[in-house]
């Protein structure tokens, strides 16, 4: 498959594992960065430091969108509402 190449339904659903997966591995590699720029002096230290958690957070955000993606948390809702749940 080229990058450029449609995504058919089948498909779909390994497109959308393999960007959570990058996302979760992009979450790892900022997070063990902030961990090791933490402990760096001087202002340059600082603004590394501070860098890689901006990017950690970023990070984060990806996995969660992506998570979002991938369990149509959307959809699991409204088939969850169809099916009467709430209602006691």
């Amino acid at each position: 498959m080229t990058a450029c190449q449609p995504i058919g339904a089948e498909d779909r659903e390994v497109a959308e594992i393999d960007t959570l997966q990058r996302a979760l591995r992009g979450l790892r590699h900022w997070a063990a960065t902030a961990q090791a720029r933490r402990h760096l002096a001087g202002e340059q230290g600082r603004r590394l430091h501070a860098t890689a958690l901006r990017l950690h957070d970023e990070a984060w955000s990806d996995c969660l969108a992506a998570a979002y993606g991938l369990f149509e948390i959307d959809a699991i809702h409204q088939a969850w509402v169809e099916a009467g749940g709430g209602r006691e």
